[in-house]
């Protein structure tokens, strides 16, 4: 059958594969920005499964630019800690409740589809509409633009060219494959049976747990309503075969340290969890984000999360260079910037996974004293809860190693480093809601005395306002008490990115200067303006 080719009076659409969270979040935040897309799925339009539950607070602060946080957090189970169990004993726990520099200062357990179908309803108010059961099946890179053969369930073709192309589709991504992009490995596979179902017993009802001993590794995590994502590491197993109940029962009656009684299970499989990386995120006008980017072990439940970041990290790169905000040069540091990221998140949780499976006396003391020297000393909350949460991926070009994304010690936060979110008390000019904001379609200028404000401050800030505004938003944040310990002592301007993330610290408020360095970071230069410069700092 001849393809058909498809028209259109008005631009190539952004064409992106794959429907699941990641592809969607992507849909919705180009689809916002006014750009046109096409999302298409080869599997059917509702599929009751259940795979990724778990969305960290960072994944909220971002799925807040395309207007599904709060759905999402009224509808999943708030998960305040995740505890770590050797044998019957507590070991230590990280307390999501504790982080105050989020809005969300919680994980959320969520079943995917109902994820999924917030994502999707909210993919229709922008426009938007998932085509499922719709296949690519041959993808043209060879050209200006990519072409893709798309193919429906009832056999036809068409043959789409877009603007660019992004693969959402899954570990086994046929863009991928098309792209001719190797999925690169380490390590061997480790197997885990993952299920929902109903448990009964003295469980905690607020926390995610991982229990380990000498019988195996179990996580589990609520879901609100009585039912649990229960998930055990099995030695071998069939994968055509599904888990059965009595698995899990006895992994329950083996590992976990409360009497716990598993009804009816909803749903089960087996996950592999291997660690593969993609050779490279991009080629030409194509992109990888999510599965089709990276895999590694369920351990966190740090998947989905991290495709979601990956998400944001182009939409805003995208779609700014295709509304003429963002130099196209910025989209060279997608891949760097997220490959990174990948392969942190790779290796904590493919550590935790190997800490989870020892077996020998001394490796198991060795591991327990360590969890707990880090608990005494506060150094689990201080350093581990802000990796799992995602709060502290860094993106500065000189992050070589994970050990350069925590923050040892308080200091003022550099470039690539996420601006911290607070929740307003309404006292900032009466505004409300998550603060302090910044554009979510182009770079913000914040500004920071370090200490008091006075008329020559007011007046620096208002001819920075007048030189940079409206192309590039100025916020004079210096009544944030709260943001002295990131910001420290001495007056700068912070440019931020559309994702939160820092472009640039400079210590004077020159409009110059911040021309010169808006440009560096790949912001469009705009028109000048009257006002060039700001009144000059005092000595």
């Amino acid at each position: 059958m001849t393809p058909a080719q498809h028209s259109t009076n008005g631009p190539d659409p952004v064409l992106v594969v794959g429907a699941g969270p990641v592809g969607m979040v992507i849909a919705c935040d180009l689809l916002r920005q006014d750009i046109p897309v096409r999302i298409v799925d080869a599997a059917p339009s509702t599929t009751i499964h259940s795979r990724a539950v778990i969305m960290w607070p960072r994944s909220l602060e971002l799925v807040r630019r395309i207007g599904v946080a709060e759905e999402l957090a009224e509808t999943g189970k708030h998960i305040d800690a995740v505890s770590y169990y050797s044998g019957s004993k507590r070991l230590g726990a990280i307390e999501m409740s504790r982080l105050h520099d989020t809005p969300y200062p919680f994980g959320l357990c969520t079943p995917q589809w109902k994820t999924e179908d917030v994502i999707r309803k909210r993919l229709v108010e922008l426009g938007g509409q998932v085509e499922s059961e719709t296949a690519l099946v041959a993808l043209d890179n060879s050209g200006d633009r990519p072409v893709a053969t798309l193919r429906r369930r009832d056999g036809s073709e068409e043959r789409v060219r877009a603007s660019w192309l992004i693969g959402a589709d899954g570990s086994h991504s046929t863009v991928r494959k098309e792209l001719g992009i190797e999925f690169q490995g380490q390590g061997a596979d480790v197997l885990f049976a993952i299920g929902d179902g109903p448990l009964d017993g003295p469980l905690p009802q607020d926390e995610m747990i991982y229990c380990y001993n000498a019988g195996g590794a179990m996580g589990l995590a609520p879901f609100g309503d009585g039912t649990f994502r229960v998930a055990c590491s099995v030695p071998v197993w069939n994968d055509e075969d599904e888990p059965p109940r009595e698995l899990f029962q006895e992994n329950l009656n083996r590992v976990v340290p409360f009497p716990a009684k598993l009804g009816e299970l909803k749903w089960t499989t087996v996950f592999r969890a291997r660690r593969r990386t993609a050779a490279a995120f991009r080629a030409g006008r194509c992109f990888l984000v999510g599965d089709a980017a990276h895999i590694f072990s369920a351990a966190g439940s740090q998947g989905m999360n991290t495709g979601i970041q990956d998400a944001i990290n182009l939409a805003w790169k995208l779609g700014g260079v295709l509304r003429g905000t963002v130099d196209a040069r910025v989209l060279d540091t997608y891949d760097r910037e997220r490959r990174h990221s990948a392969e942190r998140v790779s290796l904590v949780t493919a550590k935790q996974t190997s800490w989870g499976l020892v077996r020998q006396p001394a490796k198991v003391a060795l591991r327990d004293a360590l969890v707990r020297g880090a608990r005494v000393t506060g150094a689990f909350q201080r350093l581990v809860t802000p990796l799992m949460s995602q709060l502290s991926v860094n993106y500065a070009s000189d992050r070589e190693d994970v050990k350069a994304d925590i923050r040892w010690r308080r200091k003022p936060l550099g470039v690539g480093e996420r601006l911290p979110v607070f929740v307003s008390d309404g006292y900032e000019d009466g505004e409300q809601g998550p603060w302090p904001a910044v554009a979510d379609d182009r770079f913000t200028v914040l500004t920071w005395s370090g200490g008091a404000r006075g008329v020559q401050w007011e007046a620096r800030c208002a001819a920075l306002r007048a030189a940079l505004a409206p192309h590039h938003p100025v916020r004079d944040v210096s009544a944030w008490p709260a943001l002295r310990e990131f910001l420290g002592t001495g007056p700068r301007a912070v440019v931020v990115r559309p994702d939160g993330h820092i472009a640039a610290v400079e210590p004077r408020l020159d409009a110059a200067r911040l021309r010169v360095v808006l440009a560096r970071v790949g912001a469009a230069r705009p028109e000048a303006t009257p006002a060039e410069e700001a009144p000059a700092e005092a000595a």
